[in-house]
């Protein structure tokens, strides 16, 4: 807790300064939100003046998680300094579909926003920027942002605006994701053979089966079913999302085990993107960049409610010592060496990425 509120405390400091450069038609990338470079489809004209641009805001998240009261701000914040040239609709429980889906709209230039981490955004272009929400990747969440910083991550956003998509803001600390199951896992070998529910990635779906588990790919909305007939053993997530989906109705036990410090992206059409003036883009980067920090705030306010809150539901909160813990994490940094991971990242990526961050 008192990490996470050094690290807003820290952040806070540069990231307005940092989007200021990512939307400021500079073409730098900045913090890892948008900047003016030309992409796929940059030849879309400007809105008509006088037309509000209506901005889709979508996510699988509920009402009421940090994500939604996040998305609340960052609409309250363009609307609010757009002078009625933008307005935000917000979508939440994957009401306008699925994540894939919402990519081929975007990549066909609809105005809709959408959030995904860096190992979902990998599949679009940009192959190595799914090393940015790996395993055991980060010591802490300053090591991100300090990421953010650096020109490879700029890179990975050029890459991506050139395949169509363009990053708008990237300061959103999503949460450590946690293991979740019908059954207790209190050791590595207590995962053998169980099915457990991951985001449809290659990075994540090896990581677990590294771990002896039985990865499966599923959208979120289905997962409280799946696990309620018995389809699937278990997921994992931050516990915010774990809260917020109520799995703790159909799953009782949580093993921390921490594998993932989960930053996320919010990504939008490149062409829909260029269409807008460059002072629309500045206020839809830097009012994300502010809905970040809040949306951050709220999730550590809130972490200690949802442990409690599940435990009063009958969760069982399992904290492996130390010995289990290196043995968890020894199986996951296992992908590194994963072929089917790794094929087209750079030579000595990983041991690259830790060296601009340690």
């Amino acid at each position: 807790m008192k990490k996470m509120k050094k690290f807003l405390a820290l952040l806070m400091a540069c990231v307005l300064t940092a989007s200021l450069a990512a939307c400021g038609g500079s073409g730098d990338a900045g913090s890892g939100s948008a900047g003016s470079s030309q992409g796929a489809g940059s030849d879309a004209a400007p809105a008509p003046a006088g037309d509000a641009v209506v901005i889709q805001i979508a996510y699988e998240n509920n009402p009421g998680e940090p994500i939604d009261l996040g998305c609340k701000e960052w609409a309250r914040l363009i609307e609010e300094r757009s002078n009625g040239t933008m307005t935000v609709e917000l979508f939440p429980s994957s009401q306008l579909g699925s994540k894939t889906d919402l990519v081929d709209q975007m990549l066909m230039g609809e105005g809709i926003i959408h959030i995904g981490d860096a190992a979902f955004w990998a599949d679009y272009g940009a192959p190595e920027i799914g090393i940015a929400s790996a395993p055991y990747i980060y010591d802490n969440w300053d090591q991100y942002f300090k990421l953010l910083e650096t020109d490879w991550w700029k890179e990975q956003v050029d890459l991506l605006a050139q395949n169509g998509l363009r990053l708008t803001t990237s300061n959103w600390a999503y949460g450590v994701r946690e293991l979740m199951t019908t059954k207790p896992v209190r050791t590595l070998e207590d995962l053998s053979g169980l099915i457990i529910r991951t985001p449809n990635n290659v990075m994540q779906m090896k990581t677990w089966e590294e771990m002896g588990a039985a990865p499966t790919a599923m959208a979120l909305g289905d997962v409280y079913t799946a696990t309620q007939q018995g389809t699937i053993d278990g997921m994992e997530n931050p516990m915010a999302t774990l809260y917020g989906q109520a799995y703790y109705e159909v799953a009782k036990y949580i093993t921390m085990i921490d594998y993932i410090r989960m930053p996320i992206q919010w990504v939008t059409s490149e062409s829909w993107f260029q269409s807008l003036t460059e002072e629309q883009q500045k206020i839809l980067c830097e009012s994300g960049d502010e809905a970040g920090l809040f949306h951050n705030q709220k999730q550590d306010e809130m972490i200690e409610q949802y442990i409690s809150d599940m435990e009063a539901n009958g969760v069982e909160i399992i904290y492996p010592d130390d010995a289990e813990m290196a043995r968890f994490q020894e199986a996951a940094l296992k992908i590194y060496d994963n072929p089917e991971v790794t094929a087209n990242w750079s030579d000595g990526l990983y041991e690259n990425i830790r060296g601009m961050i340690s």
